[in-house]
């Protein structure tokens, strides 16, 4: 390999591992989805100082041009980093449906409980025997309407800055 070559693979890896170390610092790439492409980036600067490793492989694989190498290695990189992406991608889709289905289950109690409220609001209330006796009676239905009505308010309302 020449050493044009060699310089131009250096800075080449250099630089994808300085980009991921920027993006992880500015909190755009995840430390757990950086640790591939560190590695990756190190493994080809390794490989870039390191000409006798890249004459071996060569030679192994049966290729002339030694950083032919380099560029093999690289696809293989991305194809493996494309697959463990995909994976990840998938548990997430997978994490998305259930908690879809999780919303659409909680949105259907949801007017359940507000069809139960307004079909009890519409309807007399029974004298219980703490009315006969003009005292405040605990736990009527009136009172569990009322808490559920305002809380059933509190989710709608907007949050307050």
């Amino acid at each position: 390999m020449t050493d044009r070559v060699q310089v131009v693979a250096v800075a080449g890896s250099v630089f994808l591992l300085l980009l991921v170390l920027e993006l992880v610092r500015r909190r755009r790439l995840a430390e757990e989805y950086s640790a591939l492409w560190i590695v990756s980036a190190l493994v080809l600067i390794g490989i870039s100082l390191r000409r006798d490793a890249l004459d071996f492989a060569a030679r192994w694989l049966g290729v002339y041009y030694p950083p032919a190498v380099l560029v093999l290695m690289l696809v293989a990189i991305i194809s493996v980093a494309s697959l463990c992406f995909s994976v990840i991608l998938s548990r997430q889709q997978r994490q998305i449906d259930r908690l879809i289905e999780e919303n659409a289950i909680m949105a259907a109690e949801l007017r359940e409980l507000r069809w139960d409220l307004d079909a009890n609001e519409n309807q007399p209330l029974e004298q219980s025997p703490a009315d006969e006796l003009n005292e405040p009676a605990s736990g009527t239905v009136a009172d569990v309407a009322g808490v559920a009505r305002d809380s059933v308010r509190a989710a709608q309302s907007p949050p307050r800055p």
